[in-house]
């Protein structure tokens, strides 16, 4: 049992003959250390709710999709462990991580994008690339990691407490968090660590998931000029021509049909394609001709719906799915049948779900 009056540092005494840290750490017992950890955490937890907040506000307002933004507070037993590990002299001081945000992205060609944000609304003091600056071969999790504190920006007292702190925001895409997340819950924290008979597999795992990004990239790419290519041909011709029914097609051709309606959101849109194909209706310049024919048809059953409505009850507004599906429910029997198939089986399958 080490006496508590012996000056230690994370257990050791000092008047051990070893002195391990002596060259690097101003001494200081345990739990001193501890202490001044616990005085902090409400200062740490506050800057982390406001990265979140920052981040969260700043990366909508630049029309950057996310798929998760989060933060911690380092864990008393792993910040003390990694100051033994990392021998600092001054541990609060060092220790960069304290306090930190994961941001997880999409795509990869997010993460270019969400950097130029944290950069703009942080002072970034380091970052560190281990996607592009490691080895191809190296074992790991891949991440754009920033070492950061608030900016100048951030003025007034409630953030005179948390104003030169450090800390470290991590972004990376799905799959790099999946891979990220298997590889610490298996305890593996380097190459070294593997047993010689699963390192060709994690490396192949790794590899397939560094391919699976890039796929995913090059399919939104592709996406994303598909989009591209239905608006110029459906939008800017002075005829709907012969084309193919999908997504994005017929999200032109509702633009271009009901300016004035509000957008429906792209999973009504797919649902309306899958309904349309269901019905047999594949050719996109014969769904423009019963649009534009039925259109008056479909406002004139709007309205007759409205007139029946009480005072304050909803009026019917059909955005620009909900007209669509009005025209052809009037035209086309087979399509109303379809619709009220998948009515139907939602039904059925809700029963069985509360049964």
């Amino acid at each position: 049992m080490i006496p508590q009056t012996m000056p230690t540092f994370y257990g050791v005494p000092t008047s051990d003959a070893r002195r391990p840290y002596s060259m690097f750490v101003e001494i200081r017992t345990y739990d001193a250390l501890a202490d001044q950890y616990r005085s902090r955490r409400k200062e740490y937890e506050a800057l982390c709710e406001e990265l979140e907040f920052s981040l969260k506000k700043k990366l909508n307002d630049a029309g950057i999709k996310w798929h998760s933004i989060t933060s911690r507070v380092k864990e008393l037993e792993s910040f003390l462990e990694k100051v033994e590990r990392k021998e600092y002299a001054d541990p609060f001081g060092q220790a960069e991580d304290l306090a930190g945000a994961r941001i997880v992205c999409l795509f990869m060609l997010d993460l270019d994008r969400v950097g130029e944000v944290i950069s703009a609304i942080f002072d970034v003091l380091d970052k560190e690339d281990k996607i592009n600056e490691g080895e191809a071969s190296a074992f790991g999790y891949m991440s754009h990691h920033y070492i950061c504190k608030l900016s100048d920006r951030y003025s007034g007292e409630r953030y005179d407490s948390i104003k030169g702190m450090k800390f470290e925001i991590q972004v990376r895409t799905i799959l790099m968090d999946a891979w990220a997340n298997m590889s610490h819950y298996l305890s593996y924290k380097n190459e070294e660590s593997i047993p010689q008979d699963l390192v060709k597999d994690f490396h192949a795992l790794s590899g397939l998931l560094y391919v699976g990004d890039r796929h995913f990239e090059a399919l939104f790419k592709s996406s994303s000029r598909s989009a591209a290519t239905a608006v110029e041909k459906v939008l800017r011709s002075p005829e709907v021509q012969e084309s193919e029914v999908n997504s994005d097609t017929v999200q032109a051709l509702l633009e271009r049909v009901f300016p004035d309606r509000r957008p429906a959101s792209s999973v009504a849109v797919s649902e309306f394609t899958s309904e349309l194909r269901e019905a047999g209706f594949l050719d996109l310049a014969e769904v423009g001709r019963i649009l534009l024919g039925d259109r008056e048809k479909a406002i004139a059953s709007e309205e007759r719906r409205n007139s029946k409505v009480k005072d304050g009850e909803t009026r019917f507004n059909f955005n620009r799915v909900g007209l669509a599906r009005e025209v052809f429910d009037l035209h086309s029997p087979e399509f109303k049948k379809v619709r009220v198939d998948k009515r139907r089986k939602r039904s059925e399958r809700r029963i069985r779900r509360e049964s």
